[in-house]
């Protein structure tokens, strides 16, 4: 059974990329489905898992291999992953917790049609092939996507949802391969900026970086902690702003008790709004994205 394509995680400054298509990304199972007149299922590690899911029946009108996600959803529609693990690892009383954990596959993708490997055929003529000989059932469903990943992506934020997937609209299916982008609705939060990086290129006569820490408790040994540096989600008119507002600080030392790089530090004064994906297992920021000055 082939390996199912997978994504890597990017930011939001993908959405202004051209030739692009947006899908919910779900919490499931990732699936590989094939219908041919009964259905067989697959895990990502090619585990069979038809008996765990008696409930979906994909109903295809040509023999066809599948990918999408095993998903069991809540009373506001977000899927939850815990629901589907139950299912993924029980075999007994499958009847049982098919009432109690009911599951549908969303359906994303096609390779196979007909006996034919069609990986290599654009993304959007495999949504259409899929579009045509697909038959909905009640637990069997095809994602929609759209073009505009930014209003997705403040759906899926506005509702607290896993995030989007971006996909370009020519690509070819790459089994095993991260090609595709997953941007997750992360967290914002509020740090100090303590520092900045020297600007490259046509930033090199202001900022590359602002340098982040959170304040820490007054009896903490150490005032700041250091989270990271952010270097996107600005545009001109702020940077020159901010470049302007950190020139009039009064220059300081290092407010970490090691310093993490060569950086200008200045008085802890400014605070900014960032976004972004989850916090490292050290404690940086992955993925952070500016949002604005305090």
């Amino acid at each position: 059974m082939i390996d199912p394509m997978l994504a890597k995680l990017a930011d939001e400054s993908f959405f202004t990329k051209d030739n692009y298509i947006w899908e919910v990304k779900y919490d499931g199972a990732r699936c590989i489905g094939q219908s041919n007149g009964t259905t067989r299922l697959w895990s990502r590690s090619q585990r069979e898992m038809t008996e765990n899911f008696p409930e979906i029946q994909i109903q295809t009108k040509l023999p066809a291999v599948l990918d999408g996600e095993i998903i069991s959803v809540d009373e506001n529609g977000k899927s939850i992953f815990n629901r589907v693990q139950h299912r993924t690892t029980r075999l007994r009383n499958v009847q049982l917790a098919a009432k109690e954990f009911p599951c549908i596959y969303q359906i994303f993708d096609i390779v196979e049609c007909n006996g034919r490997d069609i990986t290599k055929v654009p993304l959007l003529d495999r949504k259409q092939l899929l579009d045509k000989i697909f038959i909905p059932t009640p637990t069997t469903t095809l994602s929609p996507f759209t073009k505009d990943g930014e209003a997705l992506y403040a759906v899926m934020e506005q509702k607290r949802w896993e995030g989007v997937i971006g996909k370009h609209e020519q690509g070819i299916y790459r089994p095993g391969v991260r090609d595709w982008l997953k941007i997750k609705v992360g967290l914002t939060e509020t740090f100090y900026i303590v520092g900045y990086t020297q600007g490259t290129g046509w930033r090199k006569s202001t900022f590359g970086a602002l340098v982040l820490g959170r304040k820490n408790l007054p009896d903490d040994t150490e005032p700041f902690t250091y989270v990271g540096e952010v270097g996107t989600g600005f545009d001109t008119n702020m940077i020159e702003y901010i470049y302007s507002q950190l020139k009039s600080l009064p220059s300081s030392s290092c407010v970490f008790r090691r310093e993490p790089e060569p950086a200008t530090w200045v008085m802890p004064k400014l605070q900014c709004i960032v976004h972004f994906a989850e916090y490292t297992k050290d404690g940086k920021l992955r993925f952070p994205s500016f949002k604005g000055l305090v």
